[in-house]
């Protein structure tokens, strides 16, 4: 029920006094009861589901039996990184990736070198949960050389994002990403054509940007 002068949802407490046959205060007070019965049984643990997750550095890994191999990379904590029965995780050289990200992995997630990953981006190689009568469904991921996806973006299941590819800020990647292309969009699309390079983003030639003893190679 839409109380019109709040702009507020009651429809709960609707039909709560519907079964009950009960005034304002008795039916409040009803709900009240069963709340606080909830909140002991969640300070009682009853409904939490936990995972083992390990803490290693910037890294919190949910390791059920798979393999994680990292080159040398730059990661700002958190990064969360769970790895089903015999999935296969790979973060290749001169990689960063930025806070709150997760990987979730059943097959094979690659992460290639010099990919900026973002914040808050969600790469899945799997859906978990099947469709109706269907079982769920798991494909493998890759994200080659000098990708570079920007914040909040979904990488789904059996993607590949084509070298120096830019996917775009709160981008839903459902289909492969063609080299050298930016795409955005839910689901994400072609925007251009970017012209070709090696290494980072912003930099011709960096085989170890965050090196302060480096000096790249400058922009024509």
């Amino acid at each position: 029920m839409y109380n019109c002068r709040t702009g507020s949802w009651h429809l709960g407490l609707f039909l709560l006094r519907e079964k009950q046959g009960t005034g304002s205060d008795k039916g409040g007070a009803a709900m009240l009861r069963d709340y606080q019965a909830i909140r002991e049984d969640l300070g009682r643990g009853d409904h939490t589901a936990t995972f083992p997750w390990k803490k290693i550095g910037p890294l919190r890994v949910l390791d059920q039996g798979g393999t994680l191999l990292i080159g040398d990379v730059k990661l700002f904590a958190p990064v969360r990184i769970r790895i089903g029965p015999g999935g296969h995780v790979e973060i290749g050289e001169y990689s960063v990736i930025n806070l709150r990200t997760e990987i979730h992995c059943k097959k094979r997630v690659v992460i290639g070198r010099y990919c900026l990953i973002s914040w808050d981006i969600m790469i899945m190689d799997t859906d978990y949960h099947g469709v109706g009568t269907s079982p769920p469904v798991s494909q493998p991921v890759t994200l080659e050389d000098g990708v570079w996806v920007g914040n909040s973006a979904i990488i789904t299941k059996g993607v590949t994002v084509g070298r120096g590819a830019v996917v775009a800020a709160g981008s839903v990647v459902v289909k492969d990403v063609r080299p050298f292309t930016i795409v955005g969009g839910n689901p994400a699309k072609m925007i251009r054509e970017i012209e070709l390079f090696e290494g980072r983003h912003g930099q011709r030639y960096e085989p170890k940007w965050y090196d302060p003893s480096f000096t790249p190679m400058q922009l024509p």
